[in-house]
C-alpha cells in the first residue's frame, strides 16, 4: 500500500493505540514501525515538532531544489491490516474522525 509521509506519521501513532495484542500481532507492527522510514529518509526529510508541539514539519525538497520522495509502498501484514481496520471503525462509530484520518481511512477501510 502506498502512504505518503502525513499517512505514515498518522500511523506510526495509531499502531500503539493499538489493543488486544499476541506476540506475532506485535512482532508485525514493530517491522512495520521499523519501515515506515528508513534512516537515510528520515535525514532528507527532516521531521520535526512544530514549536506550538501541534504537528510535525518535514521538508519536500533537498537543497539542490530536487523533490524529496513522499510516497512509500509499506507492507501491513494481514492482521495488523484489521486492527487498524477496526481501528478507524471505532473511531468513526463514534464519530471521533479527524480530518487527519481521512486519507488513511479511505485507504484501510476501502481496502476490506
Amino acid at each position: 500500500m502506498k502512504l505518503n509521509v502525513f499517512e505514515r506519521l498518522l500511523l506510526r501513532n495509531i499502531v500503539p493505540q493499538l489493543e488486544r495484542w499476541n506476540f506475532d500481532s506485535m512482532k508485525a507492527a514493530r517491522v512495520l514501525l521499523e519501515n515506515l522510514f528508513t534512516e537515510e529518509e528520515g535525514e532528507k526529510l527532516q521531521i520535526s515538532p512544530n514549536e506550538d508541539g501541534k504537528g510535525v514539519t518535514w521538508k519536500v525538497k533537498d537543497e539542490e531544489g530536487n523533490d524529496i520522495p513522499q510516497e512509500k509502498e509499506v507492507k501491513v501484514s494481514d492482521g495488523l491490516m484489521k486492527k487498524i481496520v477496526k481501528f478507524l471503525e471505532d473511531l468513526d462509530k463514534k464519530e471521533m474522525l479527524g480530518f487527519e484520518h481521512y486519507s488513511l481511512y479511505e485507504k484501510f477501510v476501502g481496502v476490506k
